[in-house]
Order: C-alpha cells, then sequence, then structure tokens
C-alpha cells in the first residue's frame, strides 16, 4: 500500500512532536515524511520531499501559513494542504481557504479522532481527483491524436465531454519558458473546470502546448479570467505568452485553427513582447519583406565611407520595421547586410580582433532575438560599436599619416649625416623593433634602403646641378665611403657617378 505523506509546519517544536505522536500513522495510510519551524523552511522541505498534504499553522515568524498557502496553490496544486487555527486566526483561516485550503482544525479541539477522521476525507478527495485526472488524461490522449490529424474511434467521448459548442483554443509553446514544469504547475488552475467552462489540455509536437475550451462566456470574459490567472506566471517567466482563439462552432475546424495559431504565433510573439495574452483578432498583418536595394549601401564601402554605410543601414532598418516584416525575413536581412560590413571592415583594417569578436557575436545572436524591442537595440548597439571601432581607425589612420609625414621630413633634413633607425627611434621616442616594423608596413622598404633611396637621389641632383666633386658629393650625401658610394650609385642607377654625370650633365 502507497502510505500519503505529511509534512507537519509549525513553530512551536512541542506541537511538532505531539502531531508525531497522535496517531499511529502508518497504520491508518500515512506517513510523516518531515517537519518545518516555519513558512520558508517548509518551501524547501516541500521542494524536497512532495509530500501529499501539508499541516501547517497559520502565525509563524519568518514566513506565516497564509503566505505559504498561496505559495502552495501557486507551486504546488496538487498538495493539499490541512490549517491548524487558534480561536482568534478565523480572518486567517478565511484567506487561506481562498488560496486553496481543503479543511481547518481549532489547536484547543484537536483530537486523535478528529484528526484522523480530517485527513481520511482529505485522503477521499485525493483518490477521486486522481481518478478523475486519469480519465482527463485518456481524453487528452485522444485529444492529441485527433488535433495531430489521426482519426480517432471515440471523438464523440470528447464531444460529450464538452458541455458547450462554442470552442476556444488556448495556444502557448514550451520553447517561450525555461521551466517547463513551473508552467505545467501553473497551468493545472489556469482554467477552473465548472457549469460554464470545460477543458482538455493537449501536447503534440512535442513543444505545442494549450487547452481546448469549451465554454458559454464570451471570448472577453474568457479573455479576462486567464488573464488574471497569468500574473503570478508572468513574474516568473517573463517571455510567457498564451494566444487565445477566436470562437469555433465545429469541433472539426480545432486542428486548421491549431495550424494557424502555430504557424502565425512565433511571429506575431515578436511584437508582443509586454503582452502575456493576446488574441487571434490582435494578430497583426506582417508584410513580406522588399529587398533590401543595396547599390547605394555596397557605393558607400566601396569608396571606404563606412560611416555613412552605418548611417544607411540604420535608416534602412528604421524603414522596414515600420512596415510590419515577418521576424525570420527581417534578421536574414540583418545577417546579410552585416555580414557584408564585417568582412569589408576586417579586409580593410590590419587590428581585426574586435571586428571578428562582434561578427561572431552578431551572428550567433541575431536568430536568437525574441522581440522587436530587442532587435532594434541590438541593430542600433552594433552600430555604435561599430562607429566606434570605425573612427578609432580613422583617427589612428590619421595619427599615422601625421607620423609619417614627419618621418620623412625628418630623413629629408638629416640624411647627410650619420643617420640611423636608432636615431629615429630616439628622436620621435618608438621602441626601435615597432619603429622597424612601423617602417616596413608604411614604407613597404627596410629603413637602410628607403635612407639610400633618398641619398641616392639627392647624390643624382649635385651631380647634375653642382660643381662638387665626387668625394665631395659623397659626404654631401652622407656618405664617408667613396668606394662604397659609387657601387651604390651604379647599382641604383645603372652607372658610376661620374659616368652618369658625362652623359646627362648639360
Amino acid at each position: 500500500m502507497n502510505l500519503i505523506t505529511i509534512l507537519i509546519v509549525d513553530d512551536e517544536k512541542s506541537i511538532r512532536d505531539g502531531l508525531k505522536l497522535l496517531l499511529p500513522w502508518e497504520t491508518h495510510g500515512f506517513r510523516i515524511i518531515g517537519e518545518a519551524e516555519n513558512g520558508l523552511d517548509a518551501i524547501s522541505k516541500i521542494k524536497e520531499n512532495q509530500p501529499d498534504i501539508v499541516i501547517t499553522d497559520l502565525i509563524m515568524p519568518e514566513l506565516d501559513g497564509l503566505k505559504l498557502s498561496a505559495v502552495i496553490q501557486e507551486q504546488y496544486p496538487a498538495i493539499h494542504f490541512l490549517v491548524l487555527s487558534s480561536y482568534d486566526d478565523f480572518p486567517y483561516v478565511s484567506q487561506s481557504f481562498k488560496n486553496g485550503a481543503v479543511d481547518y482544525i481549532l489547536k484547543p479541539t484537536l483530537t486523535p479522532d478528529k484528526l484522523l477522521t480530517t485527513l481520511i476525507n482529505i485522503s477521499k478527495k485525493m483518490a477521486k481527483k486522481e481518478q478523475t485526472i486519469s480519465h482527463e488524461e485518456l481524453l487528452s490522449q485522444q485529444l492529441n491524436r485527433f488535433l495531430s490529424g489521426y482519426d480517432i474511434d471515440n471523438q464523440q467521448t470528447i464531444e460529450r465531454y464538452f458541455k458547450s459548442n462554442q470552442y476556444f483554443i488556448l495556444y502557448t509553446n514550451f520553447l517561450w519558458y525555461k521551466n517547463k514544469e513551473h508552467l505545467l504547475q501553473t497551468c493545472q488552475t489556469l482554467l477552473p473546470n465548472n457549469l460554464s467552462l470545460t477543458s482538455l489540455p493537449f501536447t503534440i509536437n512535442n513543444n505545442e502546448y494549450g487547452f481546448i475550451i469549451s465554454t458559454n462566456l464570451t471570448q472577453k470574459e474568457l479573455l479576462d479570467m486567464v488573464s488574471s490567472n497569468l500574473v503570478s506566471l508572468r513574474l516568473v517567466e517573463k517571455k510567457a505568452l498564451f494566444i487565445l482563439s477566436s470562437p469555433i462552432d465545429d469541433m472539426r475546424e480545432l486542428k486548421k485553427q491549431l495550424n494557424f495559431l502555430i504557424s502565425e504565433g512565433y511571429e506575431q510573439r515578436f511584437y508582443f513582447k509586454q503582452h502575456s495574452i493576446i488574441t487571434q483578432q490582435e494578430f497583426l498583418s506582417l508584410n513580406d519583406m522588399e529587398q533590401y536595394d543595396t547599390k547605394k549601401y555596397l557605393r558607400s564601402l566601396l569608396n571606404e565611407d563606412y560611416l555613412m554605410s552605418l548611417s544607411r543601414i540604420e535608416k534602412q532598418f528604421d524603414q522596414l520595421i515600420i512596415k510590419l516584416p515577418r521576424p525570420t525575413l527581417l534578421k536574414q536581412q540583418a545577417s546579410s547586410i552585416f555580414y557584408t560590413l564585417f568582412s569589408t571592415l576586417i579586409d580593410v583594417y590590419t587590428e581585426t580582433t574586435e571586428i571578428n569578436k562582434l561578427k561572431q557575436h552578431f551572428l550567433f545572436s541575431i536568430g536568437e532575438i525574441d522581440y522587436l524591442e530587442d532587435f532594434s537595440l541590438f541593430i542600433l548597439t552594433t552600430i555604435q560599436q561599430l562607429k566606434d571601432i570605425i573612427t578609432r581607425n580613422n583617427t589612428a589612420t590619421i595619427y599615422n599619416d601625421e607620423l609619417l609625414n614627419n618621418i620623412v621630413t625628418f630623413i629629408g633634413n638629416n640624411y647627410h649625416t650619420n643617420l640611423s633607425l636608432i636615431t629615429l627611434a630616439e628622436t620621435f621616442h618608438f621602441n626601435y623593433s615597432y619603429l622597424s616594423s612601423f617602417f616596413s608596413n608604411h614604407f613597404h622598404t627596410s629603413f637602410s634602403e628607403y635612407l639610400n633611396t633618398v641619398r641616392l637621389k639627392e647624390a643624382k641632383r649635385l651631380l647634375l646641378e653642382s660643381s662638387f666633386n665626387m668625394s665631395e658629393i659623397a659626404t654631401a650625401c652622407g656618405y664617408s665611403d667613396l668606394s662604397y658610394f659609387s657601387k651604390l650609385f651604379k647599382k641604383c642607377y645603372g652607372a658610376s657617378p661620374s659616368k652618369y654625370r658625362r652623359e646627362n650633365q648639360l
């Protein structure tokens, strides 16, 4: 025999000990699986042990029994709880019944027989509920097959279960939630089955979840009922969304309507971040996007006007969003446009680590965005990050150009001296290795080769325009060794200095 498990919650240890000894629990089909001294302690024990019944005091420190009953009702609706009350606790008892308490006992009148009778009555309710749930589970399985397109033998059984010929579909998707179990627990009390409403849950394709509802209530009345019950869920699940269909008067139309909600639900959800429930009538008319005219955009890339490219991208998406495009197409467009931009910047700039990192983050994240507001913020943030990168690179380019000009001028003014890369590094306050690398990257030659080019060009001018002899020209150009100077000159111009003068001087 499976014993019904009980958790005792009271801030007085003597009460807890007394309850544990009050009855031969196992003999009567019950088992005490734990105790807690206040509501906070109880929540931890409930989560760990999942008792069938909680016996709780009302007045306790930390978290009282009233707040505990609200938590049980919201998060653990399958658990029954019995309230122990003093005479002056009655207002609390009344509220606890609203929170789902199944019974209460006054502490001064507590006897073994009264407690046992109360617990047996609760266990009977539990057994009856389990039978009802089993029947509903069987009908739900048949409903799942029906909604999945299979023929079923007992469709009339499902129809008889429903009390009205007016149906609604309340649809959501498990993928929209962090905690599937919490969603299912909340949904156990989302729709009360009573004279005005009956419902059956369905799950198809693993993730499509919801209820088929039969009711004479108007859509507005049903919407108000569900909305009020979703408040607590939305506090925990920030992305929770339910979609309520239009009224359906033929059960055979349920599958068609459900498929429509499923196909449109994802893309509609993109535009309803602040909503926990929307109706089918609120669906937006989403548009297929026109292809982005990339001519001006590509022209600005070819002209290396990257800031202009970003401005055009920003304007483009501002215009697109107003037209309510389908989110999948909007994200594809963003991926295509930004991929081209990222790739171009990586080809152009030497320092690409930051751009590569941003590119990978963008392409990975764009498809995961759930809402329009987050999409817009993501695009604007990416554009600003790229603007910052481009501005820094442009500033660095300007600085490099100034440095190049200063180096060229310095060499032009000092080529005749004993100039070396060490002298240059000391003059411009750079590390020798850095300056050597900088020189190679920007002049595409070594420092010594560039210096020889400057000196020999000046030597050629002096040979043609001055009366200096070979030794004087070599010295004026920074060469102390005439033979070395002559060798370099012939290698560069194909003739010795003296021959060059004879053949070219007017």
